[in-house]
């Protein structure tokens, strides 16, 4: 009996990492999920698409994360849009709000998104980004992608958006 009860109490500790409502603001700068386990070294099997590569400072892109291959779903993710280390911007999740939430990350709002709970995994997401108004500089889309609890890529990069 007293071995049940701690396998139970050891289920309910480890389980208290896992965020499936989606990244904590306290994640933001690593990027890392509290899962317990390693991120994968493997090629990231995951595409960071940009609408555009070129923008005016205050222009919208459209951002989408996909799977290369029907089997690549994403259960998990946490997307920024950075100058160097900062999160910028403001990103607009209604073309997917089913599946993804807003988050604020240093002292701004929206310049975060992360997942809502996802039970069988999706093979895109989809959000809109705004560039500040005043920006020149360049741009990285930064993403964790979790397939599930026990397998992600953290902090993986798009191509360049240059902001002028």
């Amino acid at each position: 009996m007293e071995f049940k009860v701690f396998i139970v109490l050891v289920a309910l500790v480890g389980s208290s990492y896992c965020y499936s409502d989606g990244a904590p603001d306290s994640e933001c700068s690593s990027m890392t999920p509290r899962h317990h386990v390693d991120p994968q070294k493997s090629a990231f099997p995951y595409n960071i698409n940009l609408s555009k590569k070129k923008i005016r400072a205050g222009d919208t892109i459209e951002i989408t994360i996909q799977g290369k291959t029907p089997d690549d779903t994403i259960k998990g993710l946490l997307v920024e849009a950075r100058v160097g280390e900062t999160a910028i911007g403001t990103f607009d999740v209604s073309q997917s709000a089913q599946y993804v939430q807003l988050r604020d990350c240093g002292n701004s709002k929206g310049n975060a998104v992360t997942h809502k709970k996802i039970p069988n995994g999706v093979k895109s997401i989809k959000m809109l980004w705004k560039s500040p108004a005043n920006l020149s500089e360049k741009v990285i889309v930064h993403a964790t992608v979790a397939r599930n609890g026990g397998t992600f890529w953290v902090d993986q990069k798009s191509e360049v958006i240059s902001v002028n």
